[in-house]
């Protein structure tokens, strides 16, 4: 061996010492580890053994009300309720309201300044007056041709005229009869020229269309006012009639049966505690929305001043008699899977069985529900993750 080799052997020789000696102590930490860990096994298995089925909340199934009734939120409108733009161009001349108050039908809300259409029923009623001057001169040019006609009818006869001299005098009669028509004519259409501007310039003054109060206001004196097409035209006010509001509630599929026009509904307000009014249902939607599977329901009620346009509600609907008594499933019962919902049943022998269940209207703290389930099954409250198919539980019934 060379002098090279040898003291590269000498080099590794502490390297592969140490390395045996790790693996040592791995070898003696499992074989010391592994008895206790086997030790500890068997200990939880026995703790188990020993205390028995896991303890689930539960509860016994009753039946509710088979009419009942359901709580729906829902919005409070305006009966009526418009925006109010302009039909001519110019500035704001004068602002008579603001938001807040109360107006009444015809009242004046807003002068508008419109010279082009002012100048233009000047010139049109200017233009009228002279086409007036000139029918009067027709007729009179007509009266004459008419009259020189009849003299050159009558000399043509005597033979002291030609008959083409008489013939033009007849023609230019015709003609200025023709003339006096056009005039009349064009007075007509003046006077439908006058009527349309005076339509137009009379659009300067808003009016209010029905008595209410001004809900907003998009205009101060000196704002610039367009009309034409949609994206230009400007909101001045919106105005609704709040003596009587209408609530709007989405009805489930499930209680939309049974809800026709006359029913009577109870609504409530959060910011008016202890008052509960009653109203009517005056009008549905006749059909189910595809998306939401909802009734649109509208319940006309009589406001005292306390109820404000553009509220949330609480609707309360009395829903007719369905049938027999259903089961009521507590909300924390339910369980919803990719396969439906279900619940957790407890046989007679303490163990759990998935079931698949039809739901009817939520109640809020319980569902109806419509097949699955019957009065008096014991269904698992709130169940954990120990709670699978087939398990033997403990259950304990919520008082």
């Amino acid at each position: 061996m060379t002098q090279h080799a040898q003291a590269e052997s000498n080099s590794r020789g502490p390297y592969v010492g140490m390395t045996a000696f790790f693996l040592l102590l791995i070898v003696v930490g499992v074989l010391f580890l592994l008895p206790k860990l086997r030790h500890r096994d068997q200990l939880e298995a026995e703790a188990r053994v020993a205390a028995g089925p896991p303890t689930v909340l539960a509860a016994k199934l009753a039946t509710g009300n088979p009419s009942g009734h359901i709580e729906l939120p829902a919005t409070v409108q305006a009966f009526d309720q418009t925006p109010i733009y302009a039909r001519t161009s110019g500035y704001v001349r004068a602002r008579y309201v603001d938001i807040g108050d109360r107006v009444h039908r015809g009242q004046l809300l807003a002068d508008i300044d419109d010279p082009q259409t002012t100048q233009a029923l000047m010139q049109a009623k200017a233009a009228l007056l002279q086409t007036k001057a000139q029918l009067q001169q027709m007729q009179a040019n007509a009266a004459l041709s008419k009259v020189t006609n009849e003299r050159w009818q009558g000399l043509v006869r005597q033979g002291v005229v030609s008959q083409q001299d008489a013939d033009q005098r007849k023609a230019q009669a015709d003609a200025d009869v023709a003339n006096v028509a056009a005039a009349q004519a064009n007075i007509a259409a003046g006077e439908a020229n006058v009527r349309s501007l005076t339509e137009q310039a009379s659009f300067s003054r808003v009016v209010a269309p029905f008595d209410g109060v001004i809900l907003s206001r998009g205009i101060d004196r000196g704002s610039l006012i367009s009309s034409g097409s949609a994206n230009s035209v400007t909101q001045m006010f919106t105005i609704g009639q709040a003596d009587k509001v209408r609530i709007f509630a989405n009805v489930p599929q499930t209680s939309a049966v049974g809800l026709t026009n006359g029913h009577t509904a109870k609504i409530a307000f959060r910011e008016l505690p202890g008052k509960v009014y009653t109203g009517t249902v005056t009008r549905t939607s006749q059909s189910i929305d595809t998306t939401t599977r909802t009734l649109l329901t509208e319940v006309d009620l009589k406001n005292d001043g306390q109820i404000l346009p553009g509220m949330y509600a609480t609707v309360i609907f009395d829903l007719p008699p369905s049938g027999a008594a259903p089961v009521l499933l507590p909300a924390n019962g339910l369980v919803i899977r990719t396969a439906g919902p279900q619940a957790v049943v407890v046989d007679s022998n303490n163990v759990v069985h998935f079931r698949a269940i039809v739901l009817g209207r939520d109640l809020g703290t319980a569902t109806e529900v419509v097949s699955g389930l019957h009065p008096g099954d014991i269904v698992v409250l709130s169940p954990g993750d120990e709670v699978t198919e087939g398990a033997k539980v403990q259950p304990q019934l919520q008082k």
